[in-house]
């Protein structure tokens, strides 16, 4: 009776150590088909180059389709804007994509777009926040340096100066005032606006550093939806990493600005050795959870240094046909769709059925090695606890 009694009180223990993963787990949305999205980033200021890669990725793209006959879709995180080396003392001075230095990354985005294979987002203006870069070029000559370059990579930046929601140039990071908040935003809507002729529908914050205050301006601007890592992240420490707010989102979530919160929840970086066996792997774990696979994956694999841009075209077209060898059913959508599916309760993407939730949940919560090991051993105690009973 005493054995009984502790291994109740330590299952008790279990679940309240997992209340809030539980809840959560319990009230995503779960899908019918397994989903899988490119999620890209860094796309639109910068080397010319980029324009090419951008055509070839449509091109490896285009080749593939679903049951549905839709093709893979790569989210494009457009930065809008960057430094203008004609004007390195003005720290708001910039080049749009709408240059003619930068026209043909726009036309082979847009191109991309008509094809159905690209699905835009909203990134920023830049990829870091003009004033707090101009306080860091005083004081470091090799980053006054970069802003004088021609169409310089963002991807040279410190990290902490790419987060462009959070003053980087000191650390720990600073918070930035709220009405230069809100005014930036709606000055990077109206940018994406005018560029791309349609509004933005999708943000996704550089760095995934971002505040409260950046998601209710986003909103107010007309945005519905927010990518995110499954946590925000408002600052950076004295090591320069992102620090936890204790602010956590799972797909599907109506946060308190009003955005419909999505989950990136994994990486596909060729340069990084990533290929189809590690983009099978994710996948296979984000269906048995009945969530979509939202694969991060950078312009680097295909701009830049240390860019490998066909190994990176080759990586990615071999694991759709694999994925799609894998799992027949498999959809192709982009994640203003999918959102949408969260927002309206979608049939077509989404299974309500209690089989689906109780199917998810297991996977949904065992997502950690001490999980599993501390589920197996109360497993394991209950078992010998009624084997002793009988």
């Amino acid at each position: 009776m005493y054995l009984i009694s502790a291994i109740l009180l330590f299952w008790v223990v279990f679940v309240f150590w997992v209340r809030r993963e539980l809840a959560e787990a319990w009230s995503e949305p779960c899908l019918r088909s397994p989903v899988l999205v490119f999620e890209g980033d860094d796309w639109g200021f910068g080397p010319t180059e980029q324009a090419q890669a951008l055509l070839d990725i449509a091109e490896v793209l285009g080749r593939h389709r679903d049951a549905q006959g839709r093709c893979p879709v790569m989210t494009i995180g457009v930065i809008l804007s960057g430094p203008d080396p004609t004007q390195p003392e003005n720290a708001e001075a910039g080049l749009g994509l709408d240059d003619e230095k930068l026209v043909c990354v726009r036309s082979a985005i847009l191109k991309g777009v008509n094809a159905g294979v690209f699905s835009l987002q909203l990134h920023g203006m830049q990829h870091y926040h003009p004033q707090v870069l101009a306080r860091a070029c005083r004081s470091d000559p090799a980053l006054a340096e970069w802003r004088r370059r021609h169409l310089p990579s963002t991807e040279d930046l410190p990290p902490a100066l790419q987060s462009r929601w959070t003053d980087g140039s000191v650390l720990p990071s600073r918070a930035l005032d709220p009405q230069d908040i809100h005014r930036r935003v709606v000055a990077e809507v109206a940018e994406f606006r005018r560029v791309f002729g349609t509004d933005p529908v999708v943000a996704v914050p550089p760095t995934f550093v971002w505040s409260e205050e950046v998601e209710t301006a986003w909103a107010a601007a007309g945005l519905r939806v927010l990518v995110t890592p499954g946590e925000r992240y408002e600052s950076r420490g004295a090591d320069g990493l992102p620090t936890d707010s204790g602010h956590f989102y799972h797909n599907g979530q109506r946060c308190d600005s009003g955005l419909i919160a999505v989950v990136r929840n994994d990486y596909y970086e060729p340069v990084r050795g990533h290929r189809a066996s590690n983009g099978i792997a994710a996948l296979t774990r984000k269906w048995a959870q009945r969530r979509p696979l939202l694969l991060e994956t950078h312009r680097s694999n295909f701009v830049g240094r240390q860019a490998r841009h066909q190994d990176s075209l080759a990586a990615i077209d071999s694991l759709i046909a694999e994925a799609r060898k894998r799992y027949p059913t498999l959809c192709f959508v982009s994640v203003e769709a999918l959102a949408d599916a969260y927002a309206t309760g979608g049939s077509a993407l989404l299974d309500h059925g209690l089989p689906a939730r109780l199917r998810a949940l297991p996977s949904r919560l065992l997502t950690t090695g001490r999980r599993r090991k501390v589920l197996l051993l109360l497993c394991v105690l209950t078992v010998f606890a009624v084997a002793l009973t009988v």
